[in-house]
């Protein structure tokens, strides 16, 4: 038996559609579907219309949310999807397929976008299919995100599922542990179609939360900082670039030698991105003005979030107040 877990967080506008895509699955495989709920809106009165398990939790994160769904799973095959998802009806079958090999442990699907109309959530989607190539061609992989997986549940309980103190990297945390022993592959053709969030501040937001818990997942993971078949080997080094630049640009009021100086190390830090630039490019030309803006905003909040994270690191605290106000 599968066990499809699902966690809730006010998914009242979506909510409907997701589950009725999950109820529609091609699969011979017997499935249940469970909904771990901490919403404050409809979510739980509209979920429970449908022929689905439901648990109510309260708000204590996405990983706390799924590692208590693998508590009430009845499957020996642990699935984990997000509420702003539809899947098309073959996605269940393509994602399990794997584990017909009983070698793999784990197995990663794919985002394609829900909300096309949005400039932002496709600029979004094209920074992941970028990194979709990469894994394509790895025959192990080590990153798995929960947005679209799923897990032997032994091997998940064996290594403790997700650390509930981490809002965010949870996933790639439990991934880079398994798959030291364990294999772990990617599944393009079990694809989701997810909601990327639409405007400026929530993408800023996004970019502030993955840099700050990054932090984290890498002070653990050190050896995955540049090397792990997801996370681009120069997003690190371009985020520094550009903390460096603006540095160098607040030096300038001060010395006007400085402004050279951080004119060159932002310039860095978009060559860097010269590869998403060229993506985007073939993808959709007519994105690329809006793409290079958001660019800036991606390396401004992420160095700030990789700059709040590391204080919080050194710390050796998972939250500091700042954070928290913006979490």
């Amino acid at each position: 038996m599968i066990s499809v877990i699902i966690p809730t967080m006010n998914a009242e506008r979506f909510i409907s559609k997701s589950i009725e895509s999950f109820l529609k699955q091609d699969i011979k495989e017997k499935y249940e579907i469970i909904v771990v709920d901490s919403s404050t809106d409809r979510t739980s009165e509209i979920v429970s219309k449908y022929k689905v398990k439901v648990i109510k939790q309260k708000k204590l994160g996405p990983a706390a949310a799924r590692n208590f769904g693998v508590k009430k799973a009845r499957g020996d095959i642990v699935v984990f999807v997000d509420a702003d998802c539809i899947v098309p009806k073959t996605w269940l079958r393509k994602l399990t397929e794997p584990f017909s090999d009983k070698e793999i442990t784990a197995v990663a699907g794919a985002y394609k976008i829900w909300n096309k109309e949005s400039s932002i959530a496709r600029f979004l989607q094209y920074e992941i299919e970028q990194r979709y190539e990469r894994m394509k061609n790895a025959t192990n992989i080590d990153f798995v995100g929960s947005y679209n997986c799923a897990y032997r549940k032994k091997i998940f309980t064996k290594f403790g599922g997700f650390d509930e103190k981490m809002i965010q990297g949870e996933d790639p945390d439990l991934s880079f542990r398994i798959s030291k022993k364990h294999k772990i592959v990617f599944q393009p053709s079990a694809y989701v179609y997810h909601m990327h969030v639409e405007d400026l501040i929530s993408f800023s937001k996004k970019k502030f939360q993955r840099a700050y818990w990054k932090a984290f997942l890498f002070k653990r993971h050190k050896r995955k900082v540049l090397k792990n078949v997801y996370t681009p080997a120069n997003l690190m080094p371009q985020t520094l670039f550009f903390a460096l630049s603006l540095l160098l640009f607040i030096l300038s009021f001060f010395n006007t030698m400085f402004f050279y100086f951080a004119i060159f190390f932002m310039f860095l830090s978009y060559a860097l991105n010269f590869y998403l630039i060229y993506f985007i490019y073939k993808k959709e030309v007519a994105l690329l003005a809006a793409s290079l803006a958001l660019i800036f905003v991606k390396n401004l909040f992420s160095s700030i979030g990789l700059a709040y994270g590391i204080m919080a690191c050194l710390l050796k605290s998972y939250k500091i107040k700042k954070y928290e106000r913006m979490a």
